[in-house]
């Protein structure tokens, strides 16, 4: 006669949870957030301070966006495996004056607000109105940092823009917003 030996809830839950943990911890899946391989330094060669020709001989894919003379913008496209970014530079005397980028949407705000206050520590001013918030940092590197994300189901970067402290120099979405049409 076969004999059963009874377990109590304790002792089967119990039992269930090891053969959970188990079963779980057995598996090593490493989950990819969707801003793939983009890092900061990504754009870094596009911040203010930079030769434009430098820039041209890496990346000799561009179109001129806007000419004024001695102010021009320039449109480079880096292509990655997952995405494309269009990267708007303006220059000034064949300086990088300026450099504003618009990012995908499937990107992670999250992450690259992490990325920015790693680099940039956290932000000088902060503004929410209703889904969507701009991050600034003042002055780093001579530089001033503009970030906006929003949210609607999830959140997501919307552009970032790093502009030179220089006075001179009208930033580029002052010239963006001017460009768009008036209701």
């Amino acid at each position: 006669m076969d004999s059963e030996i009874p377990l109590n809830y304790h002792e089967f839950m119990s039992l269930m949870f090891h053969i959970f943990f188990t079963f779980f911890s057995v598996i090593h899946a490493e989950i990819t957030p969707p801003n793939y391989d983009f890092t900061l330094k990504t754009i870094e060669n596009f911040t203010p301070g930079k030769q434009i020709e430098a820039v041209k001989k890496e990346n000799p894919k561009y179109d001129v966006f806007s000419d004024e003379g001695s102010q021009k913008i320039l449109r480079f496209k880096i292509k990655r495996t997952n995405y494309t970014l269009d990267i708007y530079t303006q220059v000034k005397k064949d300086i990088i004056t300026d450099v504003f980028v618009r990012l995908p949407q499937f990107f992670l705000h999250d992450i690259f607000l992490a990325d920015l206050q790693k680099k940039y520590k956290k932000q000088d001013r902060y503004v929410r109105h209703d889904r969507s918030a701009i991050y600034v940092w003042l002055n780093r590197d001579n530089t001033n940092i503009i970030y906006h994300g929003s949210c609607s189901i999830t959140c997501f970067p919307m552009f970032i823009e790093i502009v030179s402290t220089d006075k001179s120099v009208v930033p580029m979405y002052v010239k963006l917003n001017e460009a768009l049409p008036k209701w």
